[in-house]
């Protein structure tokens, strides 16, 4: 029976997902676990990547990352829940598995690690640290940070909803109100991809969608909006 099971939404990932894998497989080499890749119809070779590392594989027509990772938390087993996304690289430390799991002492309801970017310049060193602030003192742990939760305190707060945008907002203030949410000091380093062709663009417009979210617009519309086409 594993005591981690590592959660990872796929779509076409091919570039990024052995690499990962093989970092995650280095940080829990001290404690039994499983990866659980939901794959939503990727075209590549993301799914052979996977079953090639000895992940499980649950594949699922729906796009929305929700959805991917309330699936893959139901088709999993282990004591501890890590919600990692496929584009990230790891630059932890060793033992990094048994540690998240010790991070989880009493009074604490979630762990996540303290997130970079592998771009270069002042926007992304901003955003590493606003994000790494929010997580600290506001209590909202986003998908970059890969989150980290025993089972059955995700079981009580009700999962990851099913949505397309804004379910980590919406668990991680659920978990907030349960405990402590503690930050890791070891880095996990994300992908700049969605930000690279207009970076403040990108940024403004995602703090436009928590805005609207905050006022009560539902992340149905925000997935309209986030997803439609810049003119």
């Amino acid at each position: 029976m594993p005591v981690i099971s590592i959660i990872i939404p796929t779509l076409n990932e091919e570039a990024h997902l052995g690499r990962l894998l093989e970092e995650l497989a280095q940080a829990c080499a001290d404690v039994p676990y499983e990866l659980v890749v939901v794959d939503a119809a990727s075209q590549d070779r993301t799914v052979e990547i996977a079953r090639e590392h000895g992940a499980r594989v649950v594949e699922t027509a729906a796009g929305n990352r929700g959805h991917q990772l309330r699936l893959g938390a139901q088709h999993s087993q282990g004591q501890y829940l890590w919600f990692v996304h496929a584009d990230v690289q790891l630059k932890a430390e060793a033992n990094l598995g048994p540690r998240l799991v010790r991070s989880l002492g009493p009074g604490t309801a979630a762990v996540c690690l303290w997130l970079d970017y592998a771009a270069p310049g002042f926007f992304y060193r901003f955003l590493a640290a606003s994000s790494n602030w929010r997580a600290r003192h506001l209590g909202l742990i986003f998908g970059d940070q890969s989150l980290f939760v025993r089972r059955t305190v995700y079981q009580q707060m009700g999962g990851f909803p099913d949505v397309p945008l804004m379910e980590d907002w919406i668990l991680s203030r659920k978990l907030a109100r349960r405990g402590l949410l503690k930050q890791l000091p070891d880095r996990i380093v994300a992908s700049s991809r969605k930000y690279d062709r207009h970076p403040w663009r990108v940024h403004f417009k995602l703090m436009w969608i928590k805005v609207l979210f905050i006022c009560g617009v539902s992340p149905q519309k925000l997935a309209q909006i986030y997803y439609r086409k810049d003119r």
